[in-house]
């Protein structure tokens, strides 16, 4: 099924972004915010890390869940609880996306779909596009059943 949010990651891949700028870009949207050097820092977790390892999306999904519930100045400590959020985005990733068949990393994504991953000229496929809408959608509900608005983020100042 495509929706809003699977139209708008084709539209966002299509225009060079990786699978991690992906979701954080998307949850920056939601937030009302625009972050260029958050999204660009997300780069370094494009093609599993440059290396086919750990799927972008799912990086992407822990990271996002890192701008609402980590530490980002002195005066601030993690959310409470906020590493639970996480563990449950990487373990519904492996047990619920990839149904505990496929690793989760991008060349093991990529070889399931009967591609290679070349780490030079590759770019999200199809069915990484369906991994992102789904970890961005799972990241935004662990955040609200967590008792966090997703579209109010953390305090800036």
């Amino acid at each position: 099924m495509i929706d809003d949010t699977s139209l708008e990651v084709m539209r966002l891949a299509g225009g060079g972004y990786s699978c991690a700028q992906i979701v954080v870009a998307l949850g920056l949207r939601v937030m009302g915010r625009e972050n260029p050097d958050l999204v660009r820092a997300m780069a370094g977790l494009a093609m599993g890390a440059a290396s086919g390892s750990v799927c972008g999306a799912l990086t992407g999904g822990l990271c996002l869940l890192g701008v609402h519930l980590g530490k980002g100045q002195d005066f601030e400590g993690p959310v409470p609880g906020a590493r639970l959020p996480m563990g449950a985005l990487v373990r519904w990733f492996v047990r619920d996306e990839l149904k505990g068949q496929v690793a989760p990393t991008c060349a093991a994504i990529f070889e399931a779909g009967g591609q290679s991953l070349d780490l030079e000229t590759a770019s999200p496929t199809a069915a990484c596009a369906d991994l992102v809408a789904a970890c961005f959608s799972k990241a935004m509900s662990l955040l609200a059943e967590h008792g966090v608005d997703p579209s109010s983020g953390r305090e800036l100042d």
